[in-house]
């Protein structure tokens, strides 16, 4: 993922009006580059980390890796570990693993910079089943085939009662426009359907009979959450009256962006059926 700071460019994705009188001159400073840290441990996991440097909204090229970083992470109970570089701004663990429950803390070092995140793991909730429902209850049913009938997918879980609880949800599909896998990411919270059973939507695509999909759902800690809210709201993209979005909120402390997460989840593969 292209890494850029977020909130002093947007106006660029709007498009700007001149009149041949007057000319507006947009002063765009280019941010100084920040760490980027996308990480996580999951049950029964070692920790994976993939370190980058943000980048100027001028330059097209693939962000820069970070090879030089020195990371540590440690489960609260006394062991702690250093991660091993792997190439490509990717560093991974190699004994520690994600146990439900545990709060994992993680250090880095950058160039003598200290960047630290924590994150507990919270319990699995299983993916219970799949529903289907029919695309033509609302746009007529239209598939990409010349008509056949489509679906959306929705999976089912049940929610732990007397509880907070977020979700990400993970779709992989194959696309046949684009005759490629694709994967979807939405995320959800029990605020209105605390200790019920529960459908999460998977994605927009629109699925025929036979079509297959996986379907990944990881219980995270809100902190999580929060990040991967703020995510879906920048990149959803603001109205042209809205507020320019700023960064997603992070649980790095130190002044780096992206974010550390501790999860169990859920895997199911489902064959549409209608």
């Amino acid at each position: 993922m292209k890494n850029i700071i977020l909130g002093s460019i947007l106006l660029l994705a709007f498009g700007l009006t001149m009149s041949c009188e007057k000319v507006i001159d947009l002063d765009l400073n280019e941010a100084s580059p920040k760490p980027v840290f996308e990480s996580y441990i999951e049950e029964d996991s070692v920790c994976y980390v993939s370190a980058t440097w943000t980048s100027s909204y001028y330059d097209n090229s693939t962000s820069e890796f970070i090879p030089n970083a020195t990371i540590t992470i440690s489960d609260g109970l006394g062991n702690s570990e250093n991660l091993v570089y792997q190439g490509d701004g990717v560093y991974t663990g190699n004994t520690i693993r994600g146990t439900v429950g545990r709060t994992y803390s993680l250090q880095i070092d950058v160039d003598g910079n200290n960047y630290t995140a924590s994150s507990t793991m919270p319990p699995l909730v299983g993916i219970d089943s799949f529903t289907v429902q029919s695309v033509s209850d609302f746009f007529g049913g239209v598939g990409p085939g010349g008509g056949k009938p489509t679906f959306w997918v929705y999976a089912n879980y049940t929610d732990p009662a007397n509880e907070e609880n977020f979700y990400a949800v993970r779709t992989t599909y194959w696309d046949s426009v684009e005759a490629r896998y694709t994967t979807d990411y939405s995320i959800d919270d029990d605020n209105i359907s605390d200790g019920i059973s529960t459908r999460a939507f998977t994605t927009f695509n629109r699925f025929e009979v036979g079509d297959t999909l996986v379907c990944e759902l990881p219980s995270i800690d809100y902190p999580t959450w929060l990040y991967f809210k703020t995510l879906e709201d920048a990149l959803s993209g603001a109205g042209v009256a809205s507020a320019a979005p700023a960064n997603p909120t992070t649980n790095i402390q130190g002044g780096a962006l992206g974010y550390f997460g501790a999860w169990a989840k859920s895997r199911k593969e489902y064959i549409v059926i209608p």
